[in-house]
């Protein structure tokens, strides 16, 4: 448990165009620290959205290229869950309003109590709306070396809701009845991949969407889950989606996030974590 004293963690605040953001920490960095992790918070203006690592048909995901303190090692960035959003008539992977980005770091080097760790880093991301504004502009936050951990009570529960919001693994048994198949249309124009998942429940079905991992199906498409049976009586769901015309023809898995509107069961998140081989 960390002790609940107030730790100033925040960088300076940077405005551009529809965007403002800046870094963010919710605990100091102690003498005893090896992994760290600081929060990239991004906030947009109404009607304005950025991507998501995987954009879709149109987009580039925000990136950051750090300038590290001595003995300071980027790990990686995750990203806040996806939203869908459009840029005029194409629908794309991205956020809208608020959201956080966390980064984190392995520490190489012993750290003595009375330093200042010093981040920084050129942040790039496109912005969109009825317009597209690529930015870039410079980030920097400083995070003191104390003897004993300190948190930021305000950014704390950023980076709480953060963590309880990330994709989860689906059951191992719900997973396993899970496959997806390539088909093309009547006319052999088209590819589709058609993505199964067992359903049990009664009632009107919750809305769902597949956030593809990289460029593999198109983002600018309905996705309407229909219900079949499947050979061993059991019902399924199944969601049909237009391959990418960028996709890489060898890819052998379909690999994303299956969203659903009102949440897994026993679950908090609303995002399961997708990996099945295509047959």
């Amino acid at each position: 448990m960390f002790p609940a004293i107030l730790h100033s963690g925040q960088g300076p605040l940077v405005k551009n165009g529809p965007v403002t953001t800046r870094l963010v920490s919710e605990i100091n960095i102690s003498s005893d620290t090896q992994t760290f992790e600081l929060g990239w918070w991004m906030k947009r203006e109404q009607g304005w959205h950025t991507y998501w690592e995987s954009p879709g048909d149109v987009g580039v995901p925000p990136t950051i290229e750090w300038d590290l303190p001595d003995g300071v090692v980027f790990r990686e960035m995750l990203y806040a869950p996806p939203q869908l959003v459009k840029m005029f008539k194409v629908f794309a992977h991205g956020h809208k309003n608020e959201t956080l980005f966390i980064c984190s770091f392995d520490l190489k080097r012993k750290l003595n109590p009375g330093e200042e760790l010093t981040f920084q880093g050129k942040a790039s991301w496109l912005a969109c709306f009825t317009t597209c504004l690529p930015t870039y502009d410079n980030l920097e936050i400083t995070i003191p070396v104390e003897k004993e951990p300190e948190i930021d009570d305000r950014w704390h529960s950023y980076f709480q809701d953060f963590r309880n919001e990330q994709p989860v693994s689906p059951p191992a048994d719900w997973l396993s009845q899970c496959n997806a198949e390539i088909r093309k249309d009547k006319r052999g124009e088209k590819e589709f991949v058609i993505f199964r998942f067992p359903w049990k429940e009664r009632g009107p079905l919750p809305t769902f969407r597949f956030f593809g991992d990289g460029r593999f199906i198109r983002s600018n498409i309905f996705q309407i889950p229909k219900k079949r049976s499947a050979t061993n009586g059991k019902e399924l769901l199944e969601i049909s989606m237009e391959l990418s015309y960028w996709r890489d023809p060898k890819q052998t898995q379909l690999k994303g996030l299956l969203f659903r509107e009102d949440g897994w069961p026993s679950k908090k998140s609303n995002f399961y974590k997708i990996s099945v081989p295509i047959i």
